[in-house]
Parts: structure tokens; C-alpha cells; sequence
């Protein structure tokens, strides 16, 4: 399984491989050790063998190497987002879409563009209730 590097920006993998030794799935993903978090960054199963609970077998393998943490994941198509609303009922551990990363998992370009937007409000907007 993946790396047990303390690099936020290393990305693991978990792969599934049949009894050919081909490549039939594979979830990658990154971890923050220090602030508890993780980010799902892909998951698929090939389209053969979908449908036999191969990614739901990914995700448990995930929870089980790396307990504990806060989980989100990268946007999802509408079949992503029923499979994570499936495996966050059954795991009782969310996985929301585009949820709240640590700094360390942002990456450079995020952290920057949060710095700006943080930095900048328009003058009306202290009035507006529908802005933070």
C-alpha cells in the first residue's frame, strides 16, 4: 500500500490487481499526518469488474491503514457522489466533496489564492448579509 511518507504532497495508492497481475482498480490518495487529514484524490474499478463491491473493498482498506483521519475527496460525478454517500453511511466516516483541507494538502497554488481572496473584500461587501 502506498507510502508511509510524511510528505503531504506524495500521493499513495491502494492498486487491486486480478490473478494476471492486471491493474483492475486503484484508489489514490494523499495524508496530512501532522493535521489528521486525507483526501481522496481518485478511485476506479475497470468496468469489468465493477459491480462485486471492489471499491467499497478500496475504501475499507483505506480506513483500515489509515484510521483516524478526516477524510474528503475531490469533485465527484453524480455516480462518485452516490457511492461516497454509500460508503459514508455504511463507515460512518464522511467523505465530502471538495471539504476542508489542512494547509499542508492545499498545495501552494490554493494556499496563495486563499491569501488573496482573504485579503480582498469589495467595500459593499460589509453590508451584504450573503457574503462571509
Amino acid at each position: 500500500m502506498g507510502t508511509d511518507s510524511a510528505d503531504a504532497r506524495t500521493t499513495a495508492e491502494i492498486v487491486l490487481l486480478d490473478r494476471r497481475n492486471t491493474v483492475i482498480g486503484q484508489l489514490r490518495f494523499r495524508v496530512c499526518r501532522e493535521c489528521r487529514t486525507g483526501r481522496i484524490l481518485e478511485i476506479w474499478v475497470l468496468d469489468t469488474w465493477q459491480r462485486q463491491g471492489l471499491g467499497r473493498d478500496l475504501v475499507h482498506s483505506l480506513l483500515v491503514h489509515r484510521p483516524g483521519l478526516r477524510w474528503s475527496t475531490t469533485p465527484q460525478t453524480r455516480l462518485g457522489r452516490a457511492f461516497f454517500i454509500a460508503m459514508a453511511e455504511e463507515t460512518s466516516v464522511p467523505f465530502p466533496p471538495l471539504g476542508p483541507l489542512c494547509t499542508h494538502l492545499a498545495g501552494r497554488f490554493t494556499r496563495v489564492w486563499r491569501g488573496v481572496i482573504s485579503r480582498w473584500r469589495p467595500a459593499s461587501a460589509d453590508n451584504d448579509p450573503r457574503l462571509p
